[in-house]
């Protein structure tokens, strides 16, 4: 194969990086997000799947939970719960997620963590998830707690 066509098609070659996604939505590249955040919104009709790992190096035992956001046709259909892959084992590991619904009918997702890094699995809708990660001083008095299953 020549070099110009040995060139071109490398570049049609998706390639995924944390400063490139390739052929990814943008939002599916993993992101290191703020200690304590407004993670995420999530509009209506819309379920998210994602990753929660904390990267710290100062304790070898980080965590790594899959979270499920739901939001269905109306507010009946509130559903966050997530599941610890690999288990919680140090008391300074840290993972804290709430939730609580905006009045223009959002889900607004709240993370307190260790270093966390979240990777979006899947969005039923990408249009219906807005990625945040503004720092908060303190998560909502009135946010719900995501169950733990």
């Amino acid at each position: 194969m020549d070099e110009k066509l040995q060139t071109d098609v490398g570049e049609l070659i998706p390639v995924a990086t944390f400063q490139k996604s390739g052929l990814w939505d943008k939002k599916m590249v993993p992101v290191w997000m703020n200690a304590k955040c407004l993670l995420m919104t999530v509009s209506q009709e819309c379920v998210v799947n994602f990753l929660v790992s904390t990267r710290h190096t100062y304790v070898a035992q980080n965590t790594l939970a899959v979270v499920q956001v739901m939001y269905g046709v109306d507010d009946t259909y509130i559903s966050v719960r997530y599941h610890y892959l690999i288990p919680k084992s140090h008391e300074l590991i840290l993972l804290n997620l709430k939730y609580k619904k905006t009045e223009d009918n959002r889900l607004n997702i709240y993370i307190e963590s260790n270093d966390p890094v979240v990777s979006i699995l899947s969005a039923s809708d990408f249009s219906r998830l807005e990625l945040k990660n503004e720092i908060i001083t303190e998560l909502p008095q009135d946010a719900i707690d995501a169950v733990e299953v």
